[in-house]
Parts: structure tokens; sequence; C-alpha cells
């Protein structure tokens, strides 16, 4: 074996190893929840959980530098610490497994792609394109402007503002007015906002270990997947101007 193979060969072991660790982190966070199930207030819960969505998000990402999808660079090493970046990624991932409870959303979701041919949902494509120019190509070139702001889904603008990260610090502070007032507690947080990170926590780290299975894949759509790799691929392409995957 060359050396340049030798050293290929040596990344994608250290890549494969930060993915099965942060596979296993994010399972272990998930778990110790149950520990906390019968506590109030449930806000620590809700915190464990939100971590191991993000501990599987960063899997992702790790997966993307691993297929040579996304590069290694710095401000790639930045998106994969960046909470905000994380919750973006969880956007795409939770557009890729393709969930539903009743029969009438999958029947609406099927419809929806079918009109949509190899166009992404607005959201989607929206979140892609923040965390590709808004997030890693800011933090690599951080002097252009668009010749016209981009039309965003206002939910994946919401994301990368930090609104979920808000949140998580929402179940961890006791938050304190201008005036001194208090202004929140932990107690905010519900349980049905639990029983949906709990759900949402189980599907990526579902997600992210599909991804490492030799197997057949499971747990995500595979034409939703795809058209996701295209994009990015379309999105990380060297030497490109900026690219758009919305519609």
């Amino acid at each position: 074996m060359d050396g340049a193979n030798r050293r290929r060969n040596q990344s994608s072991n250290k890549l494969h190893r930060a993915i099965r660790a942060s596979i296993d982190n994010a399972w272990r966070l998930h778990e110790e929840t149950y520990d906390l199930e019968f506590r109030t207030p449930c806000a620590t819960r809700y915190v464990l959980l939100i971590i191991a969505q993000e501990e599987a998000a960063k899997a992702f990402l790790l997966y993307l530098i691993s297929e040579e999808i996304v590069p290694l660079t710095a401000a790639v090493r930045r998106a994969i610490n960046d909470h905000a970046c994380k919750h973006l990624v969880g956007m795409i991932m939770d557009y890729m497994i393709m969930h539903w409870e009743e029969i009438e959303e999958l029947n609406a979701i099927i419809n929806r792609d079918f009109e949509l041919g190899n166009n992404l949902p607005n959201d989607v494509g929206s979140a892609l394109e923040i965390l590709r120019y808004e997030k890693i190509g800011r933090w690599t070139v951080n002097n252009w402007v668009w010749a016209e702001d981009p039309a965003y889904d206002r939910e994946a603008l919401k994301l990368a503002d930090g609104k979920r990260d808000r949140r998580k610090q929402d179940a961890l502070y006791v938050r304190i007015g201008a005036d001194g007032q208090l202004a929140s507690t932990p107690a905010v947080i519900t349980q049905t906002e639990v029983a949906t990170e709990l759900e949402r926590a189980s599907r990526y780290i579902n997600f992210a270990e599909a991804l490492t299975t030799a197997e057949e894949r499971h747990g995500f759509n595979k034409d939703r997947f795809e058209k996701v790799m295209a994009a990015l691929k379309l999105l990380f392409k060297p030497n490109e101007g900026a690219a758009s995957v919305a519609p």
C-alpha cells in the first residue's frame, strides 16, 4: 500500500471511530433520560434529548466527510460543534427519515414528493443552503454579500438563528428580565415537548445507525436520501459559485 492510500485509510478509520463514538454517546444520553422519567420538572430530560439529537446530527456530518461529500475544513469542523448547524442538519435528517402517524399523512407525503419531482421542499432546501452558505460559507469567506437576499424558509431561518438552542437554554437556566424580574424557569418545559423530543431523538439515532451498517438500510427513505446527497454534492462542489437546491 502506498503512502497516499495508507493516509486515506487512516483518515477513514479515524472518522468511523468518531461516528461510532457520537452514535454511542447519543444512545447513552437517550437511555439515561429514562432515569429521569418521573422527575419534575422534566427539563433535564429535555436537555439530554436535544443533546442526543445533536450527537446524531454530528454523526451524519462525519459520515458526509467520510464519504468525501463534504470536505473537512476549519469551517466544517466549526459546524460540527455549532448547535444551530446541528439543528439545521436535524431538519434535513427528518426529511430523509420520512415519518408519519396516520395513513392520511403518508398519502400526503407521497403526493407532495410526486409534485416536487427532483426538487427538495423549500424548508429542506433552505436548511441545506443556510448550512452551506450562511454558516460554513461565511466562516470560510466573511466579506461577500448576495446580489439578492435569498428567500429562505422561515422555520429554517429560526433554527439557524438558534431557536431550538434557546429552548434548550430555557430548560437549563433561570432567565432574568431587563428589569431584574424573573422571566422564566426550567419548569416551562412540558411533558408534551419531552415526548416529542424523545421520539425525534430515536429517529435521528436510528438514522445515524442505519448509515453505518453494511446491510440493507432501513429507517429512511432511499429516494429522499439520494436527493439530499445529490444536493450536498452540488453545494459542496469545489470551485463552484453559489448553487440553489430549493424550488
